[in-house]
Protein backbone atom coordinates (compact mmCIF):
# COMPACT_ATOMS: atom_id res chain seq x y z
CA UNK A 1 0.00 0.00 0.00
CA UNK A 2 1.50 2.93 -1.25
CA UNK A 3 -0.55 5.74 -0.20
CA UNK A 4 -1.84 5.68 3.79
CA UNK A 5 -5.09 8.01 4.04
CA UNK A 6 -6.96 8.33 7.17
CA UNK A 7 -9.89 10.47 7.58
CA UNK A 8 -9.89 12.57 10.97
CA UNK A 9 -13.90 13.11 12.39
CA UNK A 10 -13.66 15.56 15.40
CA UNK A 11 -15.84 18.06 16.31
CA UNK A 12 -13.09 20.10 18.69
CA UNK A 13 -11.25 22.14 15.72
CA UNK A 14 -7.53 22.27 17.96
CA UNK A 15 -7.49 18.60 18.44
CA UNK A 16 -8.21 17.50 14.82
CA UNK A 17 -5.03 20.12 14.06
CA UNK A 18 -3.26 18.37 16.73
CA UNK A 19 -3.91 14.73 15.39
CA UNK A 20 -3.32 16.14 11.71
CA UNK A 21 -0.15 17.49 12.02
CA UNK A 22 1.09 14.77 14.52
CA UNK A 23 -0.03 11.80 11.86
CA UNK A 24 1.48 13.80 8.52
CA UNK A 25 4.79 14.19 10.19
CA UNK A 26 4.71 10.29 10.45
CA UNK A 27 3.73 10.33 6.46
CA UNK A 28 -0.05 9.66 6.33
CA UNK A 29 -2.15 11.56 4.11
CA UNK A 30 -4.63 12.90 6.32
CA UNK A 31 -8.30 14.82 5.80
CA UNK A 32 -9.99 16.67 7.98
CA UNK A 33 -14.37 16.82 8.99
CA UNK A 34 -15.68 18.64 11.90
CA UNK A 35 -19.33 16.82 11.42
CA UNK A 36 -20.97 14.19 9.88
CA UNK A 37 -22.19 15.71 6.52
CA UNK A 38 -18.33 17.02 6.02
CA UNK A 39 -17.06 13.64 7.05
CA UNK A 40 -20.09 11.93 4.52
CA UNK A 41 -18.38 14.45 2.04
CA UNK A 42 -14.83 13.44 2.62
CA UNK A 43 -15.69 9.70 2.43
CA UNK A 44 -16.57 10.10 -0.60
CA UNK A 45 -14.25 11.67 -2.25
CA UNK A 46 -10.98 11.05 -0.11
CA UNK A 47 -11.72 7.56 0.26
CA UNK A 48 -9.70 6.50 3.29
CA UNK A 49 -8.24 3.43 4.35
CA UNK A 50 -8.51 4.53 8.13
CA UNK A 51 -11.00 6.20 10.09
CA UNK A 52 -10.31 7.81 13.10
CA UNK A 53 -13.63 9.15 15.10
CA UNK A 54 -14.69 11.07 17.91
CA UNK A 55 -17.93 9.88 19.59
CA UNK A 56 -19.31 13.29 20.56
CA UNK A 57 -19.55 15.29 17.32
CA UNK A 58 -21.37 18.36 19.02
CA UNK A 59 -24.26 17.63 16.17
CA UNK A 60 -27.57 15.92 16.80
CA UNK A 61 -25.98 12.41 14.71
CA UNK A 62 -22.98 11.31 16.98
CA UNK A 63 -19.69 9.01 15.55
CA UNK A 64 -21.18 5.89 16.15
CA UNK A 65 -23.81 6.90 13.75
CA UNK A 66 -21.60 8.13 11.30
CA UNK A 67 -18.74 4.61 11.66
CA UNK A 68 -21.80 2.63 11.02
CA UNK A 69 -22.78 4.38 7.38
CA UNK A 70 -19.40 4.58 6.71
CA UNK A 71 -19.17 0.86 7.23
CA UNK A 72 -22.09 -0.01 4.93
CA UNK A 73 -20.55 1.49 2.27
CA UNK A 74 -17.16 1.06 2.92
CA UNK A 75 -16.61 -2.43 4.71
CA UNK A 76 -13.50 -2.29 4.05
CA UNK A 77 -12.80 0.80 6.17
CA UNK A 78 -11.16 0.18 9.61
CA UNK A 79 -11.82 2.69 12.59
CA UNK A 80 -10.19 3.78 15.55
CA UNK A 81 -12.71 5.80 18.12
CA UNK A 82 -10.51 8.53 20.02
CA UNK A 83 -13.37 10.18 22.57
CA UNK A 84 -13.46 11.28 26.16
CA UNK A 85 -16.64 8.88 26.14
CA UNK A 86 -16.43 5.92 28.35
CA UNK A 87 -19.99 5.11 29.47
CA UNK A 88 -21.22 1.32 28.79
CA UNK A 89 -23.58 2.13 26.77
CA UNK A 90 -21.46 4.41 23.71
CA UNK A 91 -19.04 1.41 24.19
CA UNK A 92 -21.59 -1.38 23.25
CA UNK A 93 -22.97 0.24 20.91
CA UNK A 94 -18.77 1.49 18.94
CA UNK A 95 -18.35 -2.33 19.65
CA UNK A 96 -21.32 -3.29 16.79
CA UNK A 97 -19.04 -1.42 14.24
CA UNK A 98 -16.12 -3.71 14.59
CA UNK A 99 -13.83 -0.84 15.42
CA UNK A 100 -9.64 -1.80 15.62
CA UNK A 101 -9.41 0.14 18.61
CA UNK A 102 -10.66 2.33 21.38
CA UNK A 103 -8.29 5.34 22.46
CA UNK A 104 -9.48 7.12 25.39
CA UNK A 105 -8.82 10.88 25.50
CA UNK A 106 -6.50 12.76 26.95
CA UNK A 107 -4.39 10.49 24.51
CA UNK A 108 -0.62 10.80 23.59
CA UNK A 109 1.13 10.73 20.90
CA UNK A 110 2.91 7.41 21.19
CA UNK A 111 -0.70 5.86 21.52
CA UNK A 112 -1.74 7.15 18.33
CA UNK A 113 1.16 6.19 16.41
CA UNK A 114 1.31 2.88 17.54
CA UNK A 115 -2.25 2.34 17.20
CA UNK A 116 -2.24 3.70 13.76
CA UNK A 117 1.29 1.26 12.88
CA UNK A 118 -0.67 -1.51 13.79
CA UNK A 119 -3.98 -0.63 12.08
CA UNK A 120 -2.47 -0.26 8.92
CA UNK A 121 -0.15 -3.78 9.22
CA UNK A 122 -3.69 -5.11 9.69
CA UNK A 123 -4.96 -3.16 6.42
CA UNK A 124 -2.08 -4.41 4.33
CA UNK A 125 -2.22 -8.37 5.76
CA UNK A 126 -6.25 -7.83 4.44
CA UNK A 127 -5.59 -6.53 1.25
CA UNK A 128 -2.99 -9.28 0.77
CA UNK A 129 -5.67 -11.97 1.82
CA UNK A 130 -7.98 -10.48 -0.48
CA UNK A 131 -5.64 -10.73 -3.78
CA UNK A 132 -5.17 -14.39 -3.15
CA UNK A 133 -8.42 -15.46 -2.80
CA UNK A 134 -9.54 -13.55 -5.94
CA UNK A 135 -7.11 -15.98 -6.70
CA UNK A 136 -9.66 -18.88 -6.13
CA UNK A 137 -12.36 -19.96 -8.15
CA UNK A 138 -15.95 -19.95 -6.71
CA UNK A 139 -15.78 -23.96 -6.38
CA UNK A 140 -12.57 -23.51 -4.45
CA UNK A 141 -13.34 -20.76 -2.35
CA UNK A 142 -16.64 -22.64 -1.16
CA UNK A 143 -14.40 -25.96 -0.47
CA UNK A 144 -12.00 -23.57 1.76
CA UNK A 145 -14.96 -21.99 3.35
CA UNK A 146 -15.97 -25.79 4.26
CA UNK A 147 -12.75 -26.25 5.28
CA UNK A 148 -12.23 -23.34 7.74
CA UNK A 149 -15.87 -25.03 8.98
CA UNK A 150 -13.53 -28.05 9.78
CA UNK A 151 -15.47 -29.82 7.33
CA UNK A 152 -13.99 -33.26 5.98
CA UNK A 153 -13.67 -34.18 2.41
CA UNK A 154 -16.35 -36.98 2.40
CA UNK A 155 -18.70 -34.42 4.22
CA UNK A 156 -17.90 -31.37 1.62
CA UNK A 157 -18.11 -34.14 -1.34
CA UNK A 158 -21.68 -34.66 0.19
CA UNK A 159 -22.45 -31.05 0.52
CA UNK A 160 -21.32 -29.95 -2.75
CA UNK A 161 -23.06 -32.87 -4.34
CA UNK A 162 -19.47 -33.86 -6.13
CA UNK A 163 -17.03 -36.77 -5.46
CA UNK A 164 -14.47 -37.14 -3.04
CA UNK A 165 -11.25 -37.14 -5.42
CA UNK A 166 -12.95 -33.84 -6.89
CA UNK A 167 -12.78 -32.00 -2.94
CA UNK A 168 -9.18 -33.65 -3.19
CA UNK A 169 -8.03 -32.16 -6.14
CA UNK A 170 -9.46 -29.04 -5.18
CA UNK A 171 -7.71 -29.24 -2.20
CA UNK A 172 -4.44 -29.50 -4.10
CA UNK A 173 -4.91 -26.63 -6.45
CA UNK A 174 -5.86 -24.50 -3.55
CA UNK A 175 -2.59 -25.56 -1.63
CA UNK A 176 -0.64 -24.95 -4.48
CA UNK A 177 -2.53 -21.28 -5.15
CA UNK A 178 -1.60 -20.27 -1.49
CA UNK A 179 1.76 -21.46 -1.55
CA UNK A 180 0.92 -23.62 1.18
CA UNK A 181 2.52 -26.77 2.09
CA UNK A 182 1.05 -30.23 1.07
CA UNK A 183 -0.17 -31.64 3.96
CA UNK A 184 -4.04 -30.94 4.78
CA UNK A 185 -3.41 -29.46 8.27
CA UNK A 186 -1.35 -26.85 6.59
CA UNK A 187 -5.10 -25.84 4.91
CA UNK A 188 -6.73 -26.28 7.58
CA UNK A 189 -4.88 -23.92 9.83
CA UNK A 190 -4.93 -21.23 6.44
CA UNK A 191 -8.40 -21.47 6.44
CA UNK A 192 -9.39 -21.29 10.22
CA UNK A 193 -6.78 -18.15 10.70
CA UNK A 194 -8.17 -16.27 7.52
CA UNK A 195 -11.93 -17.66 7.22
CA UNK A 196 -12.59 -17.31 10.18
CA UNK A 197 -12.86 -13.61 11.14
Amino acid sequence: MREKKILILEDEIIVALDLQELLETEKYNTVVAHNFLEGNKQLKTFKPHLLICDINLGSDKNGIEFAKAAKLEYPQLEIIYVTAFTNHHFIEEAQETDPFNFIVKPWNDEQIKVSINIAFKYIEEKNIQHSILKELSLSEYKILDLIAKQKKSKEIAEMLFISEKTVRNHRYNIIKKLNLPNDNNSLLKWAITHLNK
